[in-house]
């Protein structure tokens, strides 16, 4: 459950910024997909550009939706999981890149973002997926393991999208998917998106008000639902963390990191961060502290 972020909409009232207002246009457009609500807002005079756009945009969220599943059989990651066990498969471009970047951040995090963690009697079980970048295929040298792509898949989402609007030039634009948000550009009152942060222990209080400007921004915790497994324990999560916000340029950073900080838990995030002071993060303890790192 990622619903701990959310949009702020600041209108200005002065004559110039009305004007501005009646003359820019914008639209938005909603689906249920990958377990949650999508939701996309693109802002501009070209609105038959936006809806093109949009079209665009919900296709690529439904095909990688139904590529990646970990739950319906027919994905292409079911079928990974069945038969790598047995042999090398070929992938498709996109279950390649994915599999890649997964692996890249299980080794980034020293394990503590681990897509196999689920996997039954097996710490460390990203370290025995082979994957052939020249046959492009994926083999499991350990046949308890299985790839669960929930933690990155709906960032790796939003990134395609935000490469697909780039292609067709929209610049100014919101994507939220499920909590997991990229905007780019400027809203409709000419302003930089702001996003809110819940406070976990009250759900209709921010603690942090944020103004994003080209950026992605993800929040996670298992204090809703326990939905982030330690890697090493194959149990939820137990930190002392509540609830953890990580600002990235990419969102499927943003959403690999927040798993992996979780597990981590603050002493070691905050160590962790020293060496890459270009991550922003806000960390919620339990005891209703908020740490900011990087700012």
């Amino acid at each position: 459950m990622k619903k701990y972020l959310i949009i702020i909409f600041t209108i200005s009232f002065s004559g110039f910024a009305l004007y501005q207002h009646l003359f820019t246009k914008s639209i938005t457009d909603e689906m249920f997909l990958m377990g949650s609500k999508a939701k996309i807002t693109i802002v501009g005079n070209n609105v038959k550009l936006s809806r093109e756009a949009m079209c665009k945009a919900f296709r690529i969220l439904n095909k990688l939706d139904k590529m990646m599943s970990f739950f319906s059989a027919q994905s292409e990651l079911a079928k990974i999981n069945l038969s790598a066990i047995k042999s090398p498969v070929i992938l498709s471009k996109d279950m390649y890149t994915i599999i890649k970047a997964g692996l890249n951040y299980s080794e980034f995090t020293y394990g503590a973002f681990d897509f196999t963690a689920a996997s039954l009697g097996r710490e460390n079980g990203y370290k025995t997926i082979i994957l052939d970048s020249e046959e492009q295929t994926v083999y499991f040298a350990d046949p308890r393991i299985k790839i669960d792509l929930g933690g990155i898949v709906v960032g790796y989402a939003i990134d395609c999208v935000v490469e697909c609007f780039k292609e067709l030039k929209i610049t100014n634009f919101l994507i939220d998917v499920g909590g997991d948000i990229y905007v780019s550009g400027k809203n409709k009152e000419k302003r930089f998106w702001q996003i809110g942060i819940r406070n976990p222990l009250k759900q209709d209080e921010l603690i942090e008000q944020i103004s994003l400007i080209n950026q992605a921004v993800t929040t996670s915790g298992n204090y809703l639902k326990q939905h982030i497994i330690d890697p090493k324990s194959k149990e939820p999560a137990q930190s002392n963390i509540l609830s953890i916000t990580v600002i990235a340029k990419k969102c499927i950073d943003a959403d690999a990191l927040a798993t992996a900080f979780f597990v981590m838990g603050k002493d070691k995030t905050e160590e962790f961060l020293k060496k890459y002071p270009e991550i922003k993060t806000i960390l919620v303890l339990h005891n209703g502290s908020v740490l900011k790192l990087n700012f």
